[in-house]
């Protein structure tokens, strides 16, 4: 049996691939975390808790592991630290990582690839909180793992996930409108972004445990072009829906008090990220856009279909587009 390490584990993609690593005989699977998010999952599965950003991860520099799949690096420098104590005692090293990783207002007109440059990250930029950061301190934590000759490596860099266990609700806020609402309000604008179904990144995840060759870094896209616009379109459709796009100006925003980062998702810039490595080394059916969309609103209908806790108050948004 081959010793898997998940750090995190208890949210979202990473729930998911617990879910099916648990029920694979050949490997013995522990999970590290704080023990803070979903307790009640996993019970199970062996689990060590502690604050990976504090001593208490040196419980898990005591054995070896086969492979360790970390969801939960944040700050380079204690996951420097991490990585030295680790020499000799991991074989391989999954690392999610994310597309933020790249100033990704530099490439208009062509797909972003993996050999692109990343953000630099100063001194400060290593311990300062999160969200500061975020983009340049995975880029600095990936030269880490670069850095490493001894250790076998994957980086997987998703763009915006989809996925029934999303606990952001930054896709469930435009669900919950395509089901409760006749018209959206979006603000004016169509750009083109990549997304990453997060069935596509679990079963990625799966292959690369046992892949005999691989590259070291993947762009991890399930939809290398699409559209808020193209989202909102193919969840109305599946669930029967027709559904109007209210265009608001930045000025008019501002005119009923309207912030455009009250939109989730608004990436006001053209983006479009390469799949064509993971492509070729992963070749797997991709998972449906349309079919994950409809299984996220089905995950919520189990919870009565909430309130999106993001975003644009529901509320103030109808009776902003009755006053139109």
């Amino acid at each position: 049996m081959k010793k898997i390490l998940v750090l995190g584990g208890t949210m979202f993609v990473g729930r998911a691939l617990v879910e099916r690593l648990k029920a694979m005989p050949e490997y013995d699977l522990t999970l590290f975390n704080r023990g803070k998010s979903n307790t009640e999952l996993f019970k199970d599965v062996k689990q060590i808790h502690g604050n990976r950003e504090t001593e208490e991860v040196d419980k898990i520099c005591d054995q070896h592991w086969d492979c360790i799949i970390d969801f939960s690096a944040y700050y380079p420098v204690t996951f420097e630290k991490l990585i030295g104590q680790l020499k000799g005692k991991v074989g391989r090293y999954i690392f999610i990582s994310t597309i933020s990783v790249f100033d990704i207002g530099k490439f208009p007109d062509r797909p972003i690839v993996e050999e692109d440059e990343t953000f630099a990250c100063s001194d400060a930029q290593k311990t300062s909180k999160l969200p500061d950061a975020y983009g340049e301190k995975k880029a600095e934590m990936e030269r880490t793992l670069l850095g490493q000759d001894w250790l076998d490596k994957i980086i997987f860099r998703p763009s915006f996930i989809y996925g029934k266990f999303d606990w952001t609700e930054r896709f469930y806020y435009w669900l919950y409108r395509a089901k409760f609402s006749d018209k959206i309000l979006t603000p004016q604008g169509n750009f083109n972004f990549s997304l990453s179904n997060a069935d596509d990144l679990t079963e990625a995840l799966l292959l690369a445990i046992e892949i005999p060759k691989h590259q070291t870094i993947y762009n991890a896209i399930s939809q290398t072009k699409t559209s808020l616009r193209h989202v909102i379109a193919i969840t109305a459709k599946a669930i029967n829906r027709q559904v109007e796009i209210v265009d608001m100006s930045p000025a008019d925003l501002e005119k009923h008090g309207i912030k455009q980062s009250e939109f989730p998702l608004l990436v006001p810039v053209n983006f479009e990220v390469s799949d064509k490595k993971w492509n070729n080394d992963f070749p797997f059916q991709r998972g449906d856009m349309a079919t994950t969309l409809t299984e996220m609103l089905d995950h919520k209908s189990k919870e009565g279909f909430p309130k999106p806790k993001v975003g644009l108050d529901f509320e103030k948004e109808q009776q902003v587009i009755k006053g139109l």
